[in-house]
């Protein structure tokens, strides 16, 4: 049920119910880099037991990526 509630969230957009604990991530904000690409990091699309989905923005062409992140 959580991942369909994440989807779920994810396509109501920001001010849903789901979008004020997605914005407090940590990495919500910061910039990461993957080799010659900047990652602005936007927001939280879907978490699970193993990892965080976020979504990403490259900062050099304004693409925006999703970025998978395994804490462990």
């Amino acid at each position: 049920m959580s991942l369909f509630q994440s989807a779920l969230d994810f396509l109501a957009g920001p001010g849903s119910l789901g979008a004020a604990s997605r914005d407090q991530n940590d990495f919500v904000g910061q910039t990461v880099e993957m080799g010659d690409m900047k990652l602005r990091i936007k927001r939280v699309i879907a978490e699970g037991g193993f990892a965080f989905v976020y979504e990403a923005q490259d900062l050099g062409s304004g693409k925006d990526y999703a970025l998978k992140w395994n804490p462990e």
